[in-house]
């Protein structure tokens, strides 16, 4: 019996371990306020989790202090190097910004979000020297 429960505390450790190891979580300080999945987030630091519930492919992101959540399936793009840091990428139309892309640490592809009707009409109407990209860095 006893050899049992140690046996299964084993299976039960090693299964933990597993899914820990799979998991790619960022945490960045994002300074402002933006658009995610056709939604208005506040700025304030927040959880990435790039395989939320464990679904590949599910983006989340999550702020315990803004008392915010939400998710969005993203799709794949390529990149030419191997991401070494976390990062996010933001497009920027005057003080609007809407997240574009996901890196992830060791991964060679990102993951990139479609544009809603509203980046869409923002980028038609602004003005070219009013638009461009911000990077924020994980921590």
């Amino acid at each position: 019996m006893r050899n049992r429960t140690f046996a299964m505390l084993g299976v039960l450790a090693l299964l933990a371990a597993s899914s820990a190891f799979g998991q790619q979580n960022l945490r960045v300080d994002i300074p402002f306020e933006f658009h995610f999945a056709d939604v208005v987030m506040p700025a304030g630091q927040y959880v990435v989790d790039t395989e939320a519930r464990n679904i590949h492919n599910l983006l989340s992101f999550d702020c315990d202090a803004c008392r915010v959540h939400a998710v969005a399936i993203p799709y794949a793009v390529g990149g030419r190097d191997v991401s070494s840091e976390g990062r996010l990428l933001f497009n920027k139309y005057g003080d609007t910004y809407f997240l574009a892309e996901v890196w992830v640490p060791g991964r060679i592809q990102g993951m990139a979000l479609s544009k809603s009707k509203t980046e869409h009409e923002l980028a038609r109407v602004s003005l070219p020297a009013r638009t461009g990209q911000v990077i924020v860095a994980s921590r």
